[in-house]
Parts: structure tokens; sequence; C-alpha cells
């Protein structure tokens, strides 16, 4: 009975942190007019995921603000960046439509590079967020890597995302309670098996010459 008592206790508690991160994400993303705060808004949500998932530090409003703070100049960059990309590849995803019948066949193959480019710009975003020291080369470098390693990975994350869509637009106070935090977080569940197992790989062969360094944050 105790056993369940604090199993239950446990999922309480991780739903109305999850709820709390929903919320402080949304307020801050508002808070840099949408554009401008989506992207340290989700870097920070990232982290605090990452933070929770490891040692079950639960940050409060004012941690938010300060680490929001220290990430925002950095990250309002990216954030644009990575919405122009995705904008700009379901334009032309949306241009597909209108190739004549005997061009029918480049529209999967747009398709599969649209959602390859939008997973690496995410595991790169992700991966950015997570690291204390930022490198774009690095990161990128790492990123690439963990696409093209673990492409199962890659597959059952897509797979739980779309899952989770078919729930929370089926149970739409589920979607305003959880939002983006409930995608996040089996998004950085995934990103650190991958990043654990490049580690392993690492001490295996003995050389970081044969695959890219993971950042020891991470």
């Amino acid at each position: 009975m105790k056993k369940i008592q604090t199993g239950l206790f446990r999922l309480f508690t991780v739903t109305a942190y999850f709820a709390k991160l929903n919320l402080l994400w949304l307020f801050f993303t508002l808070l840099g007019l949408g554009i401008f705060g989506f992207g340290p808004a989700t870097a920070v949500t990232i982290k605090c995921l990452h933070d929770f998932r490891k040692t079950g530090h639960d940050y409060s409003a004012v941690a938010f603000w300060q680490a929001y703070k220290q990430a925002f100049r950095t990250f309002s960059l990216f954030g644009i960046g990575l919405l122009s990309t995705v904008l700009l590849l379901l334009f032309n995803l949306r241009i597909t439509h209108f190739f004549p019948t005997e061009m029918a066949w480049l529209r999967p193959v747009y398709l599969l590079l649209t959602i390859l480019l939008l997973y690496t710009a995410f595991i790169s975003f992700m991966t950015y967020a997570k690291a204390e020291q930022h490198a774009w080369k690095q990161t990128l470098y790492v990123s690439i890597f963990l696409v093209f390693r673990y492409p199962l990975q890659a597959l059952a994350l897509l797979f739980t995302w779309y899952l989770l869509f078919l729930l929370l637009t089926a149970k739409t106070s589920l979607l305003l309670v959880f939002g983006l935090v409930i995608f996040l977080f089996f998004a950085e569940f995934f990103h650190g098996q991958m990043i654990e197992k490049t580690k392993q790989l690492q001490a295996k062969r003995g050389s970081v010459h044969e695959v890219p360094e993971a950042d020891q944050s991470l």
C-alpha cells in the first residue's frame, strides 16, 4: 500500500511540475513577443527537463527567469532561425502539391527530406540547449552524428510524438495543461539515450577520433 501511495505521489508531483513548466514556457515565450521568446523559453525548458530527469531538481519560477535572461541573447536568434527553417520547409512542401503529374514522385522525396532536415535542426537545438559550453561547430557535428547513427531512436521519437498528438488533440484540456512540455520531455529522454550510447561507444573504442566527442554536460 505504501508503495502505491509513493507511486501516486510521484505521479502527481511530475504532472504538477510539467504543468508548471508549460505555463512558464508559455508566459516567457509571450514575454519575448513570441518570435523572440520562443528560443530562450524552449531552451530553458529543455534544460529544466534534463535536470529533472537526471537529478529530480525542480526549477522555481525565479530560477526559470534567471536562466531565461542568460539564454535570451543566444537562443532568441537560434529560435528565430529554427522557426524560419520550419516555415520555409513547410512552404516549399506546400508548393510540391502543384507539381505536374509526371513529377509526383518528387513529393514523397521532398517530404522525407523535410522531415530529416527538421529533425536535424531540432536535435541541433536540443544539443545546444543542454551543453554548458556552447560551440556551433561542435553542436552541429554531434547532432549530425546522432541523427545518422541512431535512426531507430529517431523513428521511436517521431512515433511517440504522433501518438501524443493524437491523444492531446482528442483531449484539448490535456493540450492546454501540458502543451509543448510533454513533447519536449520525450525528446529530451531519447536525446539523452543517444548521448549516453555515444559516450559508451567512445569509451569502448578508446578514441575520440572514432566518433564526435559528446559534450560531457549532456
